[in-house]
Protein backbone atom coordinates (compact mmCIF):
# COMPACT_ATOMS: atom_id res chain seq x y z
CA UNK A 1 0.00 0.00 0.00
CA UNK A 2 1.29 3.44 -1.18
CA UNK A 3 1.07 5.98 1.67
CA UNK A 4 1.80 9.33 0.29
CA UNK A 5 1.95 12.03 3.51
CA UNK A 6 1.70 15.91 2.87
CA UNK A 7 5.18 16.47 4.65
CA UNK A 8 7.12 14.39 2.55
CA UNK A 9 5.35 15.05 -0.76
CA UNK A 10 6.49 18.69 -0.09
CA UNK A 11 10.02 18.09 0.64
CA UNK A 12 12.93 16.24 -0.46
CA UNK A 13 14.45 13.92 1.68
CA UNK A 14 17.12 15.18 1.51
CA UNK A 15 18.58 18.61 0.78
CA UNK A 16 21.59 19.42 -1.07
CA UNK A 17 23.87 22.33 0.28
CA UNK A 18 23.26 23.68 -3.21
CA UNK A 19 19.94 23.87 -3.13
CA UNK A 20 20.04 26.09 0.56
CA UNK A 21 22.81 27.62 -1.14
CA UNK A 22 20.59 29.32 -3.48
CA UNK A 23 18.04 30.33 -1.53
CA UNK A 24 19.96 32.33 1.04
CA UNK A 25 21.41 33.76 -2.03
CA UNK A 26 18.02 34.84 -3.36
CA UNK A 27 17.02 36.26 -0.23
CA UNK A 28 20.15 38.12 0.47
CA UNK A 29 19.74 39.56 -3.08
CA UNK A 30 15.81 40.61 -2.51
CA UNK A 31 17.13 42.18 0.92
CA UNK A 32 19.66 44.28 -1.11
CA UNK A 33 17.15 45.20 -3.59
CA UNK A 34 14.99 46.80 -1.12
CA UNK A 35 17.76 48.25 0.62
CA UNK A 36 18.62 49.92 -2.77
CA UNK A 37 14.86 50.77 -3.21
CA UNK A 38 14.06 52.12 0.15
CA UNK A 39 15.73 52.32 3.61
CA UNK A 40 17.74 50.12 6.35
CA UNK A 41 14.61 50.35 8.42
CA UNK A 42 11.97 48.81 5.95
CA UNK A 43 15.15 46.31 4.98
CA UNK A 44 14.85 45.49 8.13
CA UNK A 45 11.02 44.83 8.60
CA UNK A 46 11.35 42.84 5.18
CA UNK A 47 13.71 40.54 7.08
CA UNK A 48 11.74 40.19 10.14
CA UNK A 49 9.28 39.23 7.49
CA UNK A 50 11.14 36.80 5.90
CA UNK A 51 12.69 35.52 9.38
CA UNK A 52 8.65 35.22 10.22
CA UNK A 53 7.57 33.29 6.82
CA UNK A 54 10.49 30.57 7.68
CA UNK A 55 9.68 29.97 10.81
CA UNK A 56 5.91 29.54 10.12
CA UNK A 57 7.38 27.11 7.32
CA UNK A 58 8.78 25.37 9.48
CA UNK A 59 6.49 24.95 12.21
CA UNK A 60 3.93 23.75 9.57
CA UNK A 61 6.10 21.02 8.43
CA UNK A 62 6.47 19.96 11.68
CA UNK A 63 2.77 19.82 12.51
CA UNK A 64 2.02 17.96 9.47
CA UNK A 65 4.07 15.52 10.07
CA UNK A 66 2.65 14.98 13.66
CA UNK A 67 -0.84 14.97 12.19
CA UNK A 68 0.52 12.31 9.33
CA UNK A 69 2.14 10.19 12.29
CA UNK A 70 -1.18 9.85 14.37
CA UNK A 71 -3.36 9.46 11.49
CA UNK A 72 -0.59 6.42 10.13
CA UNK A 73 -0.96 5.09 14.00
CA UNK A 74 -4.55 5.56 14.30
CA UNK A 75 -5.77 4.34 11.24
CA UNK A 76 -2.92 1.25 11.33
CA UNK A 77 -4.70 -0.12 14.36
CA UNK A 78 -8.43 -0.84 12.38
Amino acid sequence: MFVMDSASAANPAQRSWIVVAAKAIVVLQSLGIVYMLTSAWVTAVVAVGFIAVFVAIRALTRASRQVDRIFEEELGRQ
